[in-house]
C-alpha cells in the first residue's frame, strides 16, 4: 500500500512539493533504488536545510535538496551542486526551466559523474529529472 507524500515544511514551494510527490511515487514503485519513501523536510531555523528526506528500507534517512537551473552551462550547474555538500547528501536537479531544457541525457550524466567523483564533495548522489522522468541517477 502506497503512502501519500508528507510535507513537513509549511514554507515549501509548489515546485518542491510537486517534485517531492513525484519522487515519493517513484520510491514506492521501486523506481528510486534504495529509497522506499520521500518526505518534505522541516526547515531548521538558522541553518541551510535540505528540501527532502529519503527514507531507506532499514529506516535510516538521508537529506536531499532540489535545484532548478535556468542555464545550460554544465560546469556552472556542477559547481552549484557541489556547493550543496554541507546541505544535502543527494541533490535532485530538475531540468526544464530556461535553457536547462536543452541539456540532454549525455550532458546530464557527464555532469553528475563529475560531481560524484569530485574529491571531498559531500554530495553522494545526483538525480536528474526532465520531462517527468528520472533521466540520471548516479551515486557513489
Amino acid at each position: 500500500m502506497s503512502q501519500p507524500y508528507v510535507n513537513n515544511n509549511p514554507n515549501a514551494t509548489p515546485d518542491e512539493i510537486a517534485i517531492g510527490e513525484f519522487l515519493n511515487g517513484k520510491a514506492q514503485s521501486g523506481e528510486l533504488p534504495e529509497v522506499i519513501r520521500v518526505e518534505g523536510a522541516a526547515e531548521i531555523p538558522g541553518s541551510r536545510s535540505a528540501d527532502y528526506r529519503f527514507i531507506h528500507p532499514d529506516g535510516s534517512q538521508t537529506s536531499a535538496d532540489l535545484i532548478q537551473p535556468q542555464t545550460r552551462r554544465i560546469r556552472s550547474l556542477g559547481q552549484n551542486i557541489i556547493e550543496k555538500s554541507n546541505q544535502a547528501e543527494t541533490v535532485v536537479v530538475e531540468l526544464g526551466a530556461g535553457e536547462s531544457s536543452l541539456i540532454g541525457v549525455d550532458e546530464a550524466l557527464s555532469m553528475a559523474e563529475s560531481v560524484i567523483n569530485t574529491p571531498d564533495c559531500g554530495v553522494r548522489r545526483v538525480i536528474v529529472v526532465k520531462d517527468g522522468q528520472i533521466i540520471v541517477d548516479v551515486s557513489r
